[in-house]
């Protein structure tokens, strides 16, 4: 009668503790957020390619905090790097895309300003 009085505590305590859900490294849950808003802030809203990262982004960091409470840590921790890696590319792909501009800004003034033709209009 012990063993199964043992083993039916061991078992609620067990059911319990599932219930309860998973904790989520604080700074890891906390460098994926500040990943995310950094590329909203960067601009990677306004360029498709970096739009759908930062949309994947949101998405990882919103199941990863799923899985916690779902009780499975260990995915929520591999979902919120898969965040932190997501938004980072979409940082990326926005400030090249503002690079890019850039250049092309300054390549058009160049030519306007080498160009004989160009500045013989004006």
């Amino acid at each position: 009668m012990n063993n199964v009085k043992t083993t039916l505590i061991i078992g609620v305590a067990t059911l319990g503790m599932g219930c309860m859900g998973a904790t989520l490294p604080t700074a890891q849950v906390a460098s994926a957020e500040a990943s995310v808003r950094a590329a909203q802030e960067l601009g990677a809203p306004s360029v498709p390619r970096a739009e759908l990262h930062l949309r994947l982004a949101q998405e990882e960091l919103k199941q990863a905090q799923q899985s916690a409470k779902d009780g499975d840590g260990d995915r929520g921790k591999m979902l919120l790097e898969r965040a932190r890696v997501d938004a980072e590319l979409a940082i990326a792909i926005a400030r090249q895309r503002k690079a890019e501009q850039s250049l092309d800004a300054q390549t058009k003034n160049e030519v306007m300003v080498n160009d004989p033709a160009v500045s013989a209009a004006r």
